[in-house]
């Protein structure tokens, strides 16, 4: 029987959220593929058609957080008239609305997501991927309002931001603060502080100086620098000679031996 392609998406929702119930009774190590095609009330063979390894379930859970996420920005009203900052905070605190139900999961599987071995780096890419189309579309969005110039280095300031999500997480699975207020301030703090340097072109202005400043001391200089690669040659090549012209002394001559 052909299996529609909302069924197979029924199913491995389904898979992912006994998953995360039966990890977070049990922990990571103690959960096996067997357990969560019981508790899914699937087939002991039907769950590696859906996930290979138990731990690509971990990876389709953050994957499917993201993508719900961007989905519930998309649906809010006035969006896009949101500031940059606005909008930034609004998507990282999205994000742990997202995982707070499931806080104790999240805390047992997240380094073991994003601090990946190299075979896993595969799997992390389709959660990269979610997480910095939205956010190159809060940037451009930005640049297109005006509200910021743009960006020489859109690229790695994007992979800034996911480091520093990364670091509001794990902030956050630590905050012992009453309903997490501490992890609120910084994220308040941080991106005013860090939408402040983007609006006034901090980063555009420090490439312009190391521009200046490699113009001004290396191109200016390149000449110097051949001359004085000319010379090492000559000062080689006069070596070279000298220790030649000695081996052809008579003397030098006299000392090798003769062919019979």
């Amino acid at each position: 029987m052909k299996i529609s392609n909302e069924k197979k998406m029924e199913t491995r929702l389904k898979i992912i959220k006994i998953a995360v119930e039966i990890i977070t009774e049990k922990g990571l190590k103690d959960t096996t593929m067997r357990a969560i095609a019981k508790g899914a009330d699937i087939g002991e063979a039907t769950i590696y058609n859906y996930f290979p390894t138990k731990e690509s379930i971990l990876f389709a859970y953050y994957e499917q957080q993201l993508q719900t996420c961007a989905m519930r920005l998309k649906s809010i009203r006035g969006f896009n008239k949101f500031t940059l900052q606005e909008q930034l905070q609004t998507f990282l605190e999205t994000n742990l609305e997202l995982f707070l139900p499931d806080r104790e999961f999240v805390q047992e599987s997240f380094k073991t997501i994003f601090f990946s071995l190299i075979q896993q780096v595969k799997q992390l890419q389709a959660i990269r991927a979610i997480f910095f189309d939205t956010v190159n579309a809060l940037f451009e969005a930005a640049v297109e309002k005006g509200e910021i110039p743009e960006q020489v280095f859109q690229e790695i300031l994007v992979q800034f931001v996911w480091d520093y999500y990364i670091g509001v997480i794990l902030y956050w699975l630590n905050d012992k603060s009453d309903q997490f207020n501490d992890t609120s301030l910084l994220i308040d703090k941080s991106l005013s502080l860090a939408t402040s340097f983007l609006k006034a072109g901090i980063v555009n202005k420090i490439f312009d100086i190391a521009q200046f400043l490699f113009k001004q001391h290396v191109l200016t200089r390149f000449d110097f620098f051949r001359q004085q690669v000319d010379t090492l040659h000559k000062m080689k090549r006069a070596f070279m000679d000298e220790t030649d012209e000695k081996r052809n002394t008579p003397g030098e001559m006299a000392k090798k031996p003769r062919r019979k």
